[in-house]
């Protein structure tokens, strides 16, 4: 995939995914991170934070993912952008195993990509190393002394204890990795963030795994599948991580975007224009994964497919029902990371010839994810034709649960909120939503956050004020409807 072929591979730096449980210091520690950069020369506060960044420790460039919460993780993931070479799992030693610090091993299992845990906090007098280690192999998480070989680091962001050692292990396996680009090849970028700027349009944060970018380029998104229409633009500016303009972005540099008509999503894989037929067999064939976002056609049903190897995969791909659609698609076990995307998509889970994990098939109990598994590939066909002609009868049924009217809009650095007003019935963080725009066109998301003022709540009721975040990021003026729907059942 480059257009070079004589162009030599060259070492590029790591990038590394920094993940663990909402209290568990994850932030403090990047923050802490940041801080030892004093060999590239920062000296003072960051001016512009995009969710991403490079530091150098010991002449050796590193960049970090900064994303928040786990949503932009598996919405790479099920763009089939790869994003991350190394994960961080931040686990807090007075605190222990959590939920999140499970969901968080769930997105690095399934991006099979080596990882560390930092042992947060170790400087707390209720720090219990020993007892957090004992829950991290009751995981699944094998630590080094406890009978495997995953790095466990103790440390202290706020009295930076062991950052030296953290990093070290860092380099060391990102060495490992042996990681190469070739940065006169083909221009491949993943969005890890982006977001609508009232001042300047949509903006979106990448980082290269291939090739180079430079303002004046014509660039565009690569189609996910073949009835996507790609978003195109030229780069009118590209800014690195601290915000300061750069003439040329290379392989495992942050930077930040502005040229795209529209907001592309989280996930997207970016080329130069001239090279997007290079991309046209990653979508047009289904190897690990293939995914589907979901479909504007509420006729559609979409489902999450696993097999026991590529090649059934391919054949049952081949032969879905016109009305199915697959949102995630891979061989091998079914996993919690699958069960999480399926839940955050609401579709059912099917497998062929595969079964779930004990795990996952505990999480799909809890979030009440059905899952089929099957050993004929007629008798799952012959199951998902039914499922796509009750799809058919029943995709007019969905249940509008509340409306609101858009009052302001405000635009963050790491995501957009709508203000809003509503105006009827109840509307619910994980609600499904139709954005009809004043031009009469719609577009459809998921809640992810709700807010009244500075608290986090769970609903809202009828003329209540507040804010709201959806995923995708969608274009929106003052004035346009959100409203809120349930959609009809899934077959089970």
């Amino acid at each position: 995939m480059d257009d070079k072929t004589s162009s030599p591979l060259r070492s590029r730096p790591p990038i590394i995914a920094v993940l663990g449980h909402v209290d568990h210091g994850k932030t403090s520690l990047l923050d802490a991170i940041r801080s030892t950069n004093v060999q590239a020369g920062e000296t003072g506060g960051i001016t512009q934070h995009i969710g991403a960044y490079q530091i150098v420790y010991n002449q050796h460039p590193l960049t970090f993912i900064d994303t928040p919460g786990h949503a932009a993780f598996t919405s790479m993931r099920a763009r089939g952008g790869q994003t991350a070479d190394l994960a961080i799992l931040v686990v807090a030693a007075d605190d222990g195993v959590m939920p999140q610090t499970k969901e968080s091993l769930a997105h690095i299992n399934s991006a099979n990509i080596p990882y560390i845990v930092a042992l947060n906090k170790i400087d707390l007098p209720q720090a219990q190393p020993d007892r957090v280690k004992t829950q991290l192999v009751e995981a699944g998480v094998l630590v080094e002394g406890y009978g495997g070989n995953v790095p466990i680091v103790e440390v202290s962001a706020t009295r930076k204890t062991n950052l030296d050692l953290l990093l070290e292990n860092l380099l060391l396996l990102a060495e490992l990795q042996e990681l190469k680009a070739d940065p006169e090849g083909t221009l491949e970028a993943i969005v890890i963030e982006s977001t609508l700027d009232k001042h300047q349009g949509p903006l979106a944060t990448v980082i290269l795994k291939n090739g180079s970018l430079a303002p004046g380029q014509d660039i565009t998104t690569v189609p996910n599948k073949p009835q996507e229409t790609p978003l195109s633009g030229r780069v009118r500016a590209l800014t690195d991580w601290q915000g300061q303009p750069v003439p040329q972005a290379i392989p495992s540099t942050p930077c930040r975007i502005l040229g795209f008509s529209q907001v592309p999503p989280v996930g997207s894989i970016i080329t130069h224009k001239h090279s997007l037929s290079q991309f046209s067999t990653k979508t047009q064939h289904i190897t690990q994964t293939e995914i589907n976002s979901p479909s504007s056609d509420q006729s559609q049903q979409g489902i999450l497919l696993k097999t026991d190897v590529v090649g059934t995969l391919e054949a049952i791909s081949h032969n879905l029902p016109e009305k199915i659609h697959l949102v995630h698609a891979g061989a091998g076990a079914i996993s919690e990371s699958d069960i999480l995307l399926a839940q955050t998509s609401s579709v059912p889970v099917y497998g062929f010839r595969t079964k779930p994990t004990p795990s996952a098939k505990k999480l799909a109990q809890i979030e009440h994810i059905p899952i089929h598994t099957f050993d004929t590939i007629y008798d799952l066909l012959d199951h998902l034709q039914l499922l796509s002609t009750k799809t058919i009868s029943k995709h007019q049924q969905e249940t509008i649960n509340g409306q609101a009217t858009i009052i302001k809009i405000f635009n963050l650095p790491q995501s957009t909120v709508f203000g809003c007003k509503s105006d009827s019935g109840v509307i619910k963080t994980g609600d499904q939503i139709h954005l009809k725009r004043s031009d009469g066109s719609s577009k459809n998301a998921r809640i992810t956050s709700l807010k009244i003022g500075s608290k986090d709540v769970s609903k809202v009721s009828p003329s209540q004020e507040f804010g709201l975040v959806l995923t995708p990021q969608l274009d929106a003026k003052p004035g346009d409807q959100i409203i809120s729907f349930s959609p009809p059942p899934t077959l089970i």
